[in-house]
């Protein structure tokens, strides 16, 4: 297990740096000082804060809800969930491809067309949270009722939908960047994520690989990503699970655990995340985007909506 000092400079190159981002926005706090926790007071942590949130009055999860929970609980990710319907799907690929994507880490490329990306140096063409949160049938998407119910089964309370996003991942790359090597996600003391691919995924298409039962094993807990080899090693090779699916299909997954979407062979993928967190991160608009909407609840919906 890393030590504290190595699990501290994750986010943390010093203490200047910590106040700076903190005084700039007062999510980033909790979120730089996250990896320095382990799972453990992770778990004690969440449970406290959850303890004082808002829950569902007469709260009665469905059997979908409580089977999700329990798969995310033991599992940490569930089995594939779906499909969404041809018309709905239809919408939102048509919308992700006339709108312009961008690489973060490339900004001097400017925006680009989902299927024109301007260098070979992008392996994801990205979307921003506000780009999504705007795309047709998304509101309803992200309120689905039986992931909400999942999520306060699992986390005690009533979610705060955060960190949403889309992406393109393009075939023909050297090698994996980022997200395309195994890591743990450290957004929110406890948090999952809804995938939804909106591209049929298989072996040639960059399917999303998740280490099954790494989420409750506090082992290489740094958001550090990790060699294939490594994880093998840690977990087993029968841990290391792809997940094959036809566009449309959607599942849950505990982000602590481990993941990686696979650098794509032969055809681009169009994925969808939705994170569903105890707080809101410094990941999220810093103001709401869009009016409030009496069919939503305003606690889950409070990073996207005003009150």
């Amino acid at each position: 297990m890393p030590g504290f000092r190595e699990r501290l400079k994750t986010r943390i190159p010093d203490w200047r740096r910590f106040i700076e981002r903190a005084r700039q926005d007062g999510r980033a706090a909790a979120y730089d000082l996250l990896p320095v926790l382990g799972l453990g007071h992770r778990d004690r942590l969440s449970a406290t804060y959850a303890a004082f949130q808002p829950k569902t009055p007469a709260f009665r999860p469905s059997g979908k809800a409580r089977g999700l929970a329990d798969a995310l609980l033991h599992q940490g990710v569930t089995a594939m969930q779906g499909p969404l319907p041809g018309p709905i799907l239809a919408d939102l690929v048509a919308y992700f491809q006339a709108t312009p994507c961008h690489d973060p880490y490339r900004p001097h490329l400017g925006r680009f067309r989902w299927d024109a990306p301007p260098s070979d140096e992008v392996n994801i063409g990205f979307f921003t949270a506000e780009e999504v949160i705007r795309a047709p049938h998304m509101l309803d998407l992200i309120n689905n009722p039986d992931i909400l119910g999942a999520a306060e089964l699992w986390f005690g309370c009533k979610p705060t939908i955060d960190n949403i996003g889309a992406s393109w991942s393009y075939p023909g790359r050297e090698k994996a960047k980022g997200a395309q090597r195994f890591h743990r996600d450290f957004d929110c003391a406890r948090c999952f994520k809804a995938f939804y691919y909106l591209t049929d995924v298989d072996e040639e298409a960059g399917p999303h690989v998740y280490v099954r039962g790494s989420n409750r094993r506090p082992v290489l807990e740094s958001a550090h990503a990790q060699s294939d080899d490594i994880i093998a090693g840690t977990f087993g090779h029968d841990a290391i699970t792809p997940i094959l699916a036809p566009a449309g299909s959607w599942f849950l997954e505990d982000v602590y655990g481990f993941h990686k979407g696979v650098l794509p062979k032969a055809r681009p993928r169009l994925l969808l995340a939705i994170e569903y967190n105890l707080y809101p991160s410094p990941l999220a608009p810093k103001a709401p985007v869009l009016e409030r909407d009496s069919r939503y609840d305003p606690h889950v919906n409070r990073v996207f909506m005003t009150p």
